[in-house]
C-alpha cells in the first residue's frame, strides 16, 4: 500500500513539474506575441527583433504543446532541451548595451545570471520526466548496452 502511495505521489509531483515547465513556456510565448515594450526591449538586447521575436514565440508555443501533451512528451522534451539550451547560450553571449532599462543594464553586467531561469525550467522539466517515467535514464543507457551485447552475440556466433 505504501509503495503504491509513494508511486502516485512521485508521479503527481512529476506531473506538476512538467506542467510548470510547460506553463512557463506558454506564458513566455504569449508575452512575446503580445509585444509589451519591456519584453520587446529585452529581446532586442539579445538581438531578437521583429519576425525573429514572432518565430521564437511560435517555437515556444509548439514546444510547450508537444511537451504538455503526453503522447508527444518525449519529442517535446527534446525540443524543450534544445530551445532552452539556445536560450542559455543567448544569455551567455556578449551583447552591446542597447538601453538604460534596469533589466538590460543588469544583464549587460551579469549575463550569466540570465541563464538561471532557463536552467531552472529545464531542470524542472527533466526532473518531472524522471519522476513520471520510472528508470528513464536507465533506459537510455540500456538501449546502448543492448546494441553492444547483440553485436557481441553476432560476432561470437559467426566466429569473427
Amino acid at each position: 500500500m505504501t509503495d503504491t502511495h509513494d508511486t502516485h505521489s512521485r508521479v503527481r509531483a512529476g506531473e506538476r513539474l512538467i506542467t510548470f515547465a510547460g506553463a512557463v513556456l506558454l506564458v513566455s510565448a504569449a508575452v512575446k506575441f503580445l509585444h509589451p515594450a519591456k519584453a520587446v526591449n529585452y529581446m532586442a538586447f539579445l538581438g531578437y527583433v521583429d519576425e525573429k521575436l514572432i518565430l521564437i514565440a511560435a517555437i515556444e508555443l509548439v514546444t510547450a504543446a508537444l511537451f504538455l501533451y503526453r503522447p508527444t512528451r518525449f519529442a517535446g522534451a527534446m525540443l524543450l532541451s534544445a530551445y532552452l539550451g539556445g536560450a542559455i547560450a543567448a544569455h551567455l553571449a556578449d551583447h552591446p548595451l542597447t538601453g538604460t532599462a534596469p533589466i538590460i543594464v543588469f544583464n549587460y553586467y551579469h549575463h550569466y545570471l540570465g541563464t538561471l531561469p532557463a536552467a531552472l525550467v529545464l531542470g524542472c522539466a527533466w526532473l518531472g520526466l524522471s519522476l513520471t517515467v520510472p528508470n528513464l535514464f536507465h533506459r537510455v543507457g540500456a538501449s546502448d548496452r543492448t546494441v553492444h551485447a547483440r553485436a557481441g552475440e553476432i560476432v561470437t556466433s559467426h566466429g569473427l
